[in-house]
């Protein structure tokens, strides 16, 4: 295969195969698999270069037409979590390495994704001499702005700022994450290159079968669903005391979709919160849940929530709306750009209890409404097919001699 012809996908840290909603795995494998998905579509080969993440795992899958999963063993590493793999990384890079003599391959791009794939990725470049660009999903800096006591692991920091600043191109989904980026570059807007995400609309879509279902066990209540991993900078705790103070006539009830499980520590720790402000026969904690049930949870809820302090977009919210459902969220990530109060939800004022329950309040009502057809009209320009032509169109970009 010609070397223009192939793509090389990093997402070291996290495996695109793994359980959605839990502790590594989130929005990041969607994006990875449905852009992969869309360029194969557009005749490109692409390999996604990953980890194993459980004991037993191909080495190669055949994803999709020209898409191709490739999960590297690396002794010791398995169980690691993001940072704790930093002095792995040259080891990972050795190891793709040795899969491309070996199959031998070339790349005419690199996609790297977060900044410790950004860090094998930019090791790559100096060997294949090709283009590099990185989309890093979440910022340390943004993290800390946004959360009050969070904390980052100063190589993170570190790193971030450098591959910002030697990376060919950085493709961020928001303008606002642009403007952080900015100001980490000192101003110099060469290649920062915004593109969105998107929704695979014939996935997440209407279903008169199950329109108005509730997910909850009182079927006459309604429902709010809350669908992410229960990290501390997705407000879930918030969520739930915002549930909490509605005045909703029957109850409201809140679906919680995401976790490590019921033994982990974030689990009992919002267990522990649930007790406190006894809302058990409230709040209904679902698990982690595979991606192709998650149309059917959507469409099932009266509304959803996004309570996070900090996205650097928020996939859940066009997920939601291409399900016909409306969206209460705090100003994160797309939700300014895509949600329109009184058409498709409401946005809170502030990340606190109060301000997100008045949210959840009126996107109730807005449910009541059953203008489902509207709701997901109104992300219609989110398909992943846009997404990856925009993403080709940054690649040739970056391919064109400056």
């Amino acid at each position: 295969m010609a070397k223009s012809d192939r793509i090389a996908m990093l997402s070291i840290h996290s495996s695109p195969l793994g359980r959605l909603g839990s502790m590594d795995t989130g929005g990041m494998s969607v994006y990875l698999l449905e852009l992969a998905t869309e360029l194969g579509k557009k005749g490109r080969q692409v390999d996604i270069f990953t980890r194993e993440t459980e004991p037993g795992m191909e080495q190669l899958i055949d994803y999709a037409a020209n898409v191709r999963i490739i999960s590297l063993a690396i002794g010791g590493t398995r169980d690691l979590y993001r940072s704790a793999l930093l002095t792995h990384l040259h080891r990972y890079r050795q190891a793709i390495e040795t899969f491309c003599r070996q199959s031998g391959f070339s790349y005419q791009v690199i996609h790297s994704n977060y900044w410790l794939s950004g860090i094998v990725g930019d090791q790559l470049k100096a060997v294949w001499k090709c283009p590099h660009v990185i989309t890093f999903h979440t910022l340390g800096n943004a993290k800390i702005a946004a959360r009050k006591h969070h904390q980052e692991d100063l190589r993170r920091l570190s790193e971030e700022a450098r591959l910002l600043q030697c990376c060919d191109g950085v493709i961020v989904p928001t303008s606002e994450e642009r403007e952080r980026l900015l100001a980490m570059k000192g101003g110099n807007q060469s290649r920062l290159y915004i593109v969105p995400l998107g929704v695979n609309l014939e996935h997440f879509k209407l279903d008169e079968r199950v329109a108005g279902a509730k997910t909850a066990d009182r079927k006459d209540n309604p429902v709010v669903l809350f669908a992410g991993r229960f990290d501390p900078m997705k407000g879930v705790e918030i969520a739930v005391k915002a549930m909490g103070l509605l005045s909703e006539k029957p109850e409201a009830h809140l679906v919680l979709v995401g976790g490590d499980g019921s033994k982990s520590a974030a689990n009992k720790k919002l267990e522990h919160v649930v007790n406190e402000l006894r809302m058990n026969g409230q709040v209904h904690f679902h698990g982690a849940v595979d991606y192709q049930q998650m149309p059917l949870y959507y469409q099932k809820a009266d509304a959803v929530v996004v309570s996070s302090y900090y996205e650097s977009f928020g996939m859940a919210i066009l997920e939601a709306l291409a399900s016909g459902t409306p969206v209460a969220a705090t100003a994160v990530g797309i939700a300014p750009h895509v949600i329109q109060p009184g058409i498709n939800g409401y946005l809170a004022a502030d990340v606190n209890e109060h301000s997100l329950a008045n949210a959840i309040a009126a996107t109730l009502e807005l449910a009541r409404r059953g203008e489902k057809a509207k709701i997901r009209q109104s992300v219609y320009d989110y398909s992943w097919s846009r997404v990856a032509g925009s993403t080709l169109d940054v690649y040739n970009d970056l391919l064109i001699p400056s």
